[in-house]
């Protein structure tokens, strides 16, 4: 003999049974206490939550004897309608009633009085399966319907509807329930029918049945029978193919210390034991995103997946890490729409996680000669002087070629500073940075796109990315067409001093895509150890030394033409 199943026997039974549509509730429930319902009813919503309970709620709340405290589920009018006898109810699925032969038959019927109840209810589910010519037979009725008849439309599809019979309707739009509502139902549930339901087990059945009551109740009966009488969180991990919570942090674990072989091992175990990979993807994510929450707010009652040591455990990496993986991992979800292949994909996915940079990285070699027409700077600066030395004919000037060249020495090590940074080069910047810091001055480099005296160097600068910016240091990546233009002293020259008028005293930096993407690798991993080494001395570029010269020369120059006594020097910053 079959038993009613858990859905229906635990439907509600009366207003206050009703979960997750407290709004729902309350207009319904003061209506019929006001005697103010409504001709007709549109309930929207995703299916499983409550649309139909709450129909049937309301037709036999206007009927009860006792409008008090309708539905009272005691006098004959709610024992009717609960035993499915009641005359005067009358439910109607579109789905097999759609011509428009059925809805005149109804229409014909409901002119006439109620035979028991004060009112004639009608329950349309599914009401957006109605043919056209069905759904347009029944607007003249839904909006001058007889005083005795209640219309509830309900429907999981509103925008199929026609908008004229949504405008004769007042409309109330059912949610998904929360999880933990649902949690609590069934534990509630579990008690009553005297089986053993973990919590977790429950959190991961609200999870599953994603805002749906009647499915979460399905899942409830269906792990019931496999657990034999006690439900815990590795059943229903079973049923359905899911990875425990262990699993997926040791997999993301290994993905943060970069052991591809232990991803690659863990990804083969889950799809032997039939793991759904798919929800793999979305756990992942959602277990990234909670790190990401506990790292900003350190508030474990935000947490949506994870326990409070695992949220730790992820919110250890760097947020940039996080939102990079959670982009690769939302990538691979597009991706599995079209693959023959789901968990190839997700393979896929997981040595991009581990690898990710490697293939910049590899483009970005080649690059490495490329310092050389950097390295004509310093021979260049080298030449500055020499004009220096064939203008002045003067014996005043003779003197002053010893002086600038000790200063062309100090000028060869700011050539490495934004030119030559190797992975620890990287890693002193980072360690040194901070989101205020970025913040401002990515503010402020939107504006220098736009600034003249950044015209000549617009289209690289619009090509550059800031990834990290400190107290001192700004550090950009661009791809290797662009770090030519950007490594050029005179762009690197003039983006500082354009920035230091902005207020930014900061030096920039240019690195490669995949030199960037490594050094945030081991960043993370020496944070972990705790090893990351010292802050780089920062060195600014100081007022070129031929300029200076230039200046002197042009102020001897005119004292010797004029003569000391009537020239007479005036300080600028006076």
């Amino acid at each position: 003999m079959s038993t009613i199943a858990l859905y229906q026997k635990y439907r509600s039974q009366s207003f206050d049974e009703l979960v997750g549509q407290e709004y729902v509730v309350r207009a319904v429930r003061n209506a019929v206490a006001e005697n103010k319902v409504g001709h007709a009813y549109l309930f929207c919503g995703p299916r499983g939550t409550g649309k139909t309970s709450m129909a049937r709620l309301l037709a036999r709340a206007v009927n009860c004897e006792h409008p008090e405290q309708a539905p009272c589920n005691a006098c004959d009018n709610c024992r009717a309608a609960i035993e499915g006898t009641h005359p005067d109810i009358i439910e109607i699925n579109a789905a097999n009633e759609t011509h428009v032969e059925d809805i005149r038959d109804l229409i014909e019927r409901a002119r006439l009085s109620p035979m028991m109840g004060k009112h004639k209810i009608y329950i349309i589910d599914e009401v957006h399966q109605l043919s056209s010519s069905a759904a347009s037979a029944l607007l003249k009725t839904l909006e001058e319907p007889p005083e005795h008849v209640i219309f509830i439309l309900a429907t999981t599809d509103p925008q199929k509807l026609l908008k004229t019979i949504i405008s004769r309707c007042q409309r109330f739009d059912f949610s998904k329930v929360d999880a933990p509502k649902i949690q609590a139902h069934l534990l509630s549930i579990a008690e009553q029918e005297g089986f053993t339901l973990e919590e977790a087990a429950a959190l991961k059945i609200a999870e599953l049945a994603d805002g749906g009551m009647r499915d979460s109740l399905s899942i409830l009966e269906q792990a019931r029978a496999y657990g034999a009488g006690t439900i815990t969180e590795e059943t229903i991990d079973s049923i359905f193919g899911l990875a425990s919570s262990g699993e997926k942090i040791a997999l993301l674990e290994d993905i943060f210390t970069g052991n591809l072989e232990g991803v690659l091992k863990r990804t083969e175990s889950c799809e032997k034991h039939g793991v759904d990979i798919r929800r793999l993807c979305q756990d992942l994510i959602t277990a990234l995103k909670d790190g990401l929450i506990y790292q900003y707010t350190s508030n474990a009652a935000l947490l949506r997946a994870l326990s409070e040591e695992h949220a730790k455990t992820i919110a250890a990496q760097p947020s940039s890490v996080l939102l990079q993986d959670i982009e690769i991992l939302m990538k691979a979800q597009e991706r599995f729409r079209n693959a023959q292949s789901v968990s190839s994909v997700f393979e896929i996915a997981c040595l991009e996680l581990i690898t990710k940079g490697t293939q910049e990285e590899v483009e970005t070699q080649p690059a490495k000669p490329k310092p050389k027409p950097a390295k004509r700077k310093p021979e260049s600066a080298g030449k500055q002087p020499e004009p220096v030395k064939e203008t002045p004919a003067e014996k005043p000037a003779e003197p002053e070629p010893a002086p600038a060249e000790e200063p062309v020495p100090d000028e060869k090590p700011e050539e490495p500073e934004w030119n030559e940074l190797d992975g620890e080069d990287v890693l002193r910047l980072l360690v040194q940075c901070d989101k205020a810091s970025k913040a401002n001055a990515e503010a402020i480099l939107q504006k220098l796109e736009a600034s003249p005296a950044m015209d000549r160097y617009s289209a690289s600068l619009r090509q550059m990315s800031l990834k990290a910016a400190g107290n001192d240091v700004l550090l950009f990546t661009a791809s290797d067409a662009v770090m030519h233009m950007a490594m050029e002293e005179a762009f690197n020259r003039q983006l500082y001093e354009t920035l230091k008028a902005e207020g930014i005293d900061a030096m920039p930096y240019v690195i490669g895509n995949g030199r960037y993407d490594e050094a945030v690798t081991q960043f993370r991993i020496r944070q972990r150890e705790k090893s990351l080494p010292e802050k780089r001395t920062i060195q600014r570029w100081t007022k070129p030394q031929e300029e200076t010269m230039k200046e002197d020369h042009t102020e001897q120059s005119v004292m010797d033409l004029f003569g000391e006594d009537i020239v007479e020097v005036i300080d600028k910053g006076e």
